[in-house]
């Protein structure tokens, strides 16, 4: 069968039509699947493996330098490894509990073996606070002279010495140790801390001993320091005086005697002289109101 030259046509037609028919049903589609698809909350979950975790000891409280550490004052917390970067942190709460903290140790940090000192036993030991090359020494003060009631273990402290001359003549108050640290208090560091109300009642209550032990404050001091402090508590008395937390400038000072007291005078105080101001009256009704111009 020959086919006619209009039915060619008429064949092409058809197929184009039906190729431009499915063409457009194919873009429907694709738009309403990216329409849905823009409307559509995908979320994306990722999943990384459980880190490895390691027990670390931390603080419960805020731990004093020369304080007792009890089971009470630590918790053990779980940690990922890759975050426990310091070396010597304590995993096992049972090697630090009784031992004294070399360091002040504050509320969640964790507990490092540099900041925890010897065991402790019934008496305290001051000694375990001393670093190489330092001594512990006991001076006898009284509640003037040794800051009892407002002194507290580390703390720091200037020593002021007041002796006689060289000449027997004149009294001098010289400076001779600066920045010193307080290790204890009597027979009491931050192992025991008590108040001083507390040791008032002791010596009411032993006649008298509970006071001998309260007044005596032991320093952290080198060899040399020791030596002058040794020599300043034989040849006259010795006063502490208390520093804030961020002074710990040396000061230079060559002391005083009663002639440098007696000439000295008292300045007086400058005030700056206030300069003339007008009054200005103003009337509101029966009311008068003064201002004074600036």
């Amino acid at each position: 069968m020959k086919l006619q030259r209009s039915d060619l046509v008429l064949y092409g037609v058809a197929l184009l039509s039906s190729l431009l028919a499915v063409s457009l049903v194919y873009g429907y589609v694709e738009s309403r699947v990216a329409e849905a698809e823009s409307k559509t909350h995908v979320k994306t979950v990722t999943v990384i493996e459980q880190p490895k975790l390691r027990s670390v000891v931390v603080a419960n409280r805020d731990i004093y330098r020369g304080e007792k550490i009890n089971i009470d004052d630590v918790k053990v917390l779980n940690v990922p490894t890759e975050g426990v970067v310091a070396s010597g942190v304590v995993v096992n709460p049972e090697k630090i509990v009784g031992r004294i903290a070399k360091q002040p140790i504050y509320a969640g940090e964790w507990l490092i073996e540099k900041k925890v000192g010897l065991k402790d036993d019934d008496e305290g030991r001051v000694e375990s606070l001393l670093e190489e090359g330092m001594r512990a020494m006991r001076i006898p003060v009284s509640a003037e002279s040794g800051l009892l009631g407002m002194l507290n273990p580390s703390d720091h402290v200037d020593v002021i010495s007041v002796f006689e001359s060289a000449d027997g003549k004149r009294m001098v108050s010289r400076t001779i140790l600066q920045n010193i640290e307080v290790l204890s208090i009597g027979q009491t560091n931050r192992m025991g801390r008590k108040n001083y109300e507390e040791r008032e009642e002791e010596q009411d209550n032993h006649e008298g001993e509970a006071f001998v032990k309260a007044s005596m404050v032991a320093l952290n001091v080198n060899t040399t320091q020791a030596e002058q402090l040794a020599l300043a508590m034989n040849v006259g008395a010795i006063h502490l005086a208390l520093r804030g937390p961020a002074d710990v400038a040396l000061v230079e000072t060559d002391g005083v005697n009663v002639k440098v007291i007696e000439r000295s005078k008292q300045r007086p105080p400058k005030y700056k002289a206030k300069r003339n101001r007008d009054v200005i009256q103003i009337m509101q009704g029966d009311q008068v109101q003064e201002v004074f111009t600036q």
